[in-house]
């Protein structure tokens, strides 16, 4: 590899102490960023943010439910909330399959 290009990579900001610490012999660590994981996660966390608030809103939801309505209404309304919940859990399945897949992929390019 290239001495500039390891330079690059290595994060260091002075190409003299990176040139010394070589020549010296210490420990030398790159550190390289894959923008498509970045972003990946990214939106991994912009999902897990969101089907935390759906959990909150979940809760509250069925706090009023329990409030506002008899308790036959409020357990057709409850049935209703449940199947909207296994299906977000359907999805969540997806994801993390879909997030075990893109793992792999990942490592397996590395190696």
């Amino acid at each position: 590899m290239c001495f500039l290009k390891m330079y690059e990579r290595s994060g260091m900001t002075n190409k003299s102490a990176f040139i010394k610490s070589r020549i010296f012999g210490e420990p030398f660590h790159l550190v390289s960023f894959d923008k498509s994981q970045h972003g990946y996660y990214t939106k991994l966390s912009d999902f897990h943010a969101q089907f935390i608030m759906v959990g909150n809103n979940y809760n509250q939801t069925l706090k009023e439910l329990k409030n506002h309505f008899s308790e036959r209404r409020a357990m057709a309304l409850v049935c209703k909330l449940e199947k909207y919940m296994m299906q977000l859990v359907q999805v969540i399945s997806i994801v993390t399959e879909l997030t075990d897949e893109y793992k792999e992929r990942v490592n397996s390019k590395q190696n």
